[in-house]
């Protein structure tokens, strides 16, 4: 491995600490071997190596740990519909797919992720293959599909579908059979089990009550973890919330609907929430330009609205939070709004730019099991590691700003952020098979308001219609 000796930068280490201006940052080994002041690092690596290492030079840049994004759906494939995610595209091809998205999430600052849940067995490819040194991608921690109930976000087709191999989900409408399906995930070798808890405002049945009872959530949590695996779940509404903490989940994706009365079981047990507000915010902005159905925009503001309200209270109250975007999906795109999510921890829940830093960097540390290996730069911890053109604590939207990442760096490795990724092309069964976008159909009031060709008789017709109105007008004119 490639000796670094990063100099003349100010450390934002990530711990909470003020940044050091000055500070050096010796890399060996994949790890942070010294940081100190500049001198003195440098005196170290002369004893260590002498002159056998690589210079960065940070004067008057930022040097950070590595963002991590929890909530990152590797095998999706920037899905634009529920079928698009359920049925089209094999699993090897989206294997193949996944592994040039995961570069993009990569080249975006994001050097560790959480995949908590997908198609087939996508996602534990993706991460032996990066562990491996097959494929280039961030460190990952992988769910397989959603536990899910015919009321859960994870059953998207009716009833007289039969539910599809290929679906993000797989449907356990019983105990045992949820029990069942989280022991042979775990013998596939996931590291997260994902439980779909309700629905969500694409849903009008099951929405957010919860569609599975605290001892359904009990019983997952206690195989799971019996199994040495962590379990999380997708739980908008409160009750999915509020249960899945007591039946000891280890984190809470959303929760955007708890109540005042619900922080203090999350203070007691320290059990964090997962937003993804960046979703939802990136559908109510642009949604409207890119054709978004308006009771799908009204639900999402209102949910961003109780987001706001609850989720700042819990922050205040001091429940950790962690950041994730759910890319994957035709708002959040591999590679392009995972810092954005921080931007909107300090806008919409208030924090400071320290604190919302934290949740993509030290906080999120947990949900891969890692604390003690990544999230921070400290002496000994993987160099997972970015040099950003910028002060993110003075506007931390330049996190978003790929052109601003001058160095990423990941297990004491320079990233390639130069060499153009290759832009495939997308395949007519990648996508829905629609006739054309628009929901209206081509009905003569249609056409005849708003077609620019129209049938040969309509114009006659309308033609007739303009002369018999001009004339009716010129007899009324010559009356007066």
């Amino acid at each position: 491995m490639t000796r670094y000796l990063i100099a003349g930068g100010s450390v934002l280490d990530a711990t909470g600490s003020k940044p050091r201006k000055k500070t050096a940052l010796f890399i060996e080994d994949g790890r942070i071997a010294r940081i100190g002041k500049e001198e003195a690092v440098k005196a170290h690596a002369a004893k260590v190596c002498g002159t056998d290492y690589r210079t960065i030079d940070a004067t008057g840049k930022t040097v950070m740990p590595g963002m991590i994004d929890v909530h990152v759906h590797t095998s999706y494939g920037d899905i634009t519909s529920a079928e698009e995610l359920n049925l089209y595209a094999s699993g090897e091809y989206r294997a193949l797919r996944g592994a040039l998205n995961i570069r993009k999430v990569l080249r975006a600052g994001v050097t560790s992720l959480v995949d908590p849940g997908g198609t087939w067995r996508v996602a534990t490819a993706l991460r032996d293959a990066v562990n491996a040194g097959m494929i280039e991608g961030p460190r990952m921690k992988v769910a397989s599909q959603y536990l899910t109930t015919y009321n859960g976000i994870g059953s998207v087709f009716p009833t007289w579908v039969e539910h599809p191999v290929s679906a993000f989900s797989v449907m356990c409408n019983t105990r045992d059979e949820l029990v069942k399906e989280v022991r042979r995930q775990v013998r596939d070798s996931v590291d997260v089990i994902k439980v779909s808890g309700d629905g969500d405002v694409l849903r009008s049945e099951g929405g957010m009550g919860g569609s599975l009872t605290l001892d359904d959530l009990k019983a997952v949590s206690e195989i799971t973890h019996l199994l040495g695996k962590r379990c999380t779940i997708h739980a908008r509404g409160r009750r999915a919330a509020r249960d899945a903490v007591e039946a000891g989940f280890d984190w809470i994706i959303h929760a955007s609907y708890i109540e005042k009365e619900d922080i203090d079981a999350f203070l007691e047990t320290g059990t964090p929430i997962n937003p993804t507000l960046v979703l939802l915010m990136n559908i109510v902005e642009w949604g409207p330009d890119l054709g978004c159905p308006t009771p799908i925009l009204e639900g999402l503001k209102r949910e961003l609205d109780a987001a706001h309200e609850n989720l700042s209270r819990a922050h205040e109250a001091g429940v950790t939070m962690m950041a994730g975007s759910d890319s994957g999906q035709s708002s959040v795109p591999y590679g392009e709004w995972h810092a954005r999510e921080l931007e909107i921890m300090q806008d919409v829940l208030g924090m400071s730019a320290m604190e919302a830093i934290q949740t993509g960097t030290r906080n999120a540390a947990f949900a891969l099991g890692m604390e003690d290996r990544i999230g921070t730069l400290e002496e000994g911890k993987y160099a997972d590691v970015l040099v950003v053109d910028g002060d993110p604590l003075a506007d931390i939207a330049v996190l978003q700003d790929k052109e601003r990442l001058d160095v990423v760096m990941k297990d004491g490795e320079v990233v390639d952020t130069a060499t153009p990724l290759p832009q495939p092309r997308i395949y007519r069964w990648e996508k829905p098979q629609r006739i054309w976008s628009d929901p209206r159909t081509a009905t003569q009031e249609f056409v005849r308001a708003e077609a620019t060709r129209k049938p040969e008789w309509m114009v006659r017709k309308e033609k007739a219609g303009k002369a018999k109105r001009g004339a009716g007008r010129g007899l009324a004119q010559a009356a007066e």
